[in-house]
């Protein structure tokens, strides 16, 4: 079993739509791959399937409510996604950090965490929970530049840094690639353009690489996973 935590210090990077596509991409792949909404302030996963009020979530589970099995629900794909709760009341007197308990009963290949932007304790757990880092960012200078703090933070924690995807690329005005590797002293290893099918997708509440498998970002998104 892998556990990846899917970081960034900036909203907005892409980060849950790198967190759910790279695992439908894996699924697809034949691998067997849980994706986490370890996002408990702002969580998005659920809705980005057309589900945001689902019976059984995370919550539940680190309120000692339920098993983490109940939590689990299985994509089309064939991804099994752990979505965490909308509602702010379910919020309170939470410790995300209880997830370590929970995970050993995760049988899948791949544990990918879908953690909350920033600095803070609830953006630093799941990096603190995962074996490999994966960084996101838009090639734009301020987004790398806060990249870099989450890089930091990994390396303080001791973890790998798998590598560094570049999300909504293709501007001619974007950071070179060498760029933002001597900034982030780690590879590009994911180049995700922008895309108008992704917007397609969150209106059918579906991650494109499901429902437009051959959109530029679908592509992309195989290319990472089969990296």
């Amino acid at each position: 079993m892998v556990l990846v935590s899917v970081s960034s210090s900036k909203g907005g990077s892409g980060k849950s739509t790198t967190s759910i596509n790279l695992g439908v991409a894996l699924a697809q792949l034949g691998k067997d791959v849980t994706v986490i909404d370890a996002n408990l302030s702002t969580p998005n996963l659920s809705m980005y399937l057309g589900a945001p009020n689902l019976p059984v979530t995370l919550h539940h589970v680190l309120k000692g409510e339920a098993h983490i099995h109940e939590a689990t629900y299985q994509h089309a794909s064939g991804a099994k996604i752990i979505p965490a709760s909308i509602s702010m009341r379910n919020f309170e007197d939470i410790n995300l950090a209880e997830l370590k308990h929970h995970l050993p009963h995760i049988k899948s290949e791949y544990i990918i965490l879908d953690g909350a932007a920033g600095i803070d304790h609830e953006a630093q757990v799941p990096i603190q929970l995962s074996d490999q880092v994966l960084i996101v960012a838009s090639p734009e200078l301020p987004s790398v530049a806060d990249a870099l703090k989450t890089v930091r933070i990994a390396q303080g924690h001791n973890k790998h840094v798998r590598g560094v995807v570049l999300t909504r690329a293709g501007h001619h005005l974007d950071l070179k690639i060498k760029n933002v590797e001597t900034i982030l002293e780690h590879p590009v290893i994911g180049v995700i353009p922008e895309d108008r099918y992704i917007k397609e997708a969150l209106v059918k509440r579906e991650p494109v690489t499901y429902v437009f498998p051959n959109a530029p970002s679908a592509v992309a998104y195989k290319q990472l996973a089969a990296y």
